[in-house]
């Protein structure tokens, strides 16, 4: 069984319809949803559902969110290495209003997570270390991400990032998070967050690009599905679309692929399963 270490975010998905005339100062009736999220947490909840065996490393409040979010990783058998900060648990609010989606993120906890977190002995029985790319965004994260990849890299593992949304990287500056990357070996960026971090903008050339410094990985292309790479090797695969919310399921997808290649699946097979389960992770979440 394969063994990863995922560091990051452990967040309340908050799903929430924007009706049309919202009254100022009153009370309107909609839809509001709320889920276990977060995007380290939602790459190790699937890859824990796809039979890898999961250590979290995160931190949450002193709250009953907190509560409920770390049960919802040992619920999946999830080995909950999860520290406990005086904030309150980060939440992200999902507000969809015409078609289009705005989110509201509140850090809280998550920055409680740093350096002295990580423990040595739990990378030692690792084969797979995953990073949240929110975590580089993070002054204090940050310290705790740079530590664990600094012991993956000791030990020879593979580490995946999945990047975080594309104005937040040219915010950070685009330089400055790529040396963040300096050690990772598996990249899942969408398109949007490729064009910024390769400076192409076709799927094609932004995988070309990113290959050259990340060995295996994939662009997430929306319902056109992905194009993944493995060294030269490449891969473009596309499922049915389904409708429905699509936060997360770029986590879910480089979950599924990332547990797939290291059971021993084809680029094809890999990329494949991992489509299905974004497009599963969408479903589920309307």
């Amino acid at each position: 069984m394969t063994r990863i270490v995922v560091l990051g975010d452990l967040n309340l998905d908050v799903y929430a319809t924007h009706p049309s005339g919202l009254p100022a100062g009153a009370e309107a009736r909609s839809v509001v949803r709320t889920v276990p999220g977060g995007s380290a947490g939602t790459f190790a909840r699937v890859a824990a559902a796809a039979g890898a065996s999961v250590t979290f490393l995160g931190c949450v409040g002193n709250d009953l969110v907190g509560d409920l979010l770390v049960r919802s990783l040992e619920d999946r058998g999830i080995v909950a290495r999860v520290a406990r900060d005086e904030r309150p648990t980060g939440t992200i609010v999902s507000l969809e209003h015409a078609g289009e989606r705005t989110m509201l993120c509140s850090r809280g906890a998550n920055d409680g997570l740093t350096a002295d977190r990580v423990d040595e002995a739990t990378l030692t029985r690792a084969d797979h270390l995953h990073v949240s790319g929110y975590a580089f965004l993070s002054d204090m994260q940050r310290t705790a991400a740079s530590r664990a990849i600094g012991l993956a890299r000791e030990r020879g593992l593979p580490v995946s990032v999945d990047p975080p949304p594309a104005n937040l990287i040219r915010a950070f500056g685009v330089r400055r998070f790529l040396a963040c990357l300096d050690d990772v070996t598996w990249l899942f960026p969408n398109a949007s967050e490729g064009r910024v971090l390769s400076g192409f903008e076709q799927p094609a050339e932004i995988a070309d690009a990113l290959a050259d410094a990340f060995p295996i990985g994939a662009v997430t292309l929306g319902s056109f599905g992905a194009l993944a790479w493995d060294g030269a090797r490449r891969s473009l695969e596309r499922t049915p679309e389904k409708p429905g919310n699509p936060t997360g399921a770029g986590d879910a997808y480089a979950a599924a692929f990332v547990v797939g290649f290291h059971q021993g699946l084809t680029l094809t097979e890999v990329n494949l399963r991992a489509c299905r389960t974004a497009a599963d992770w969408i479903a589920q979440n309307p």
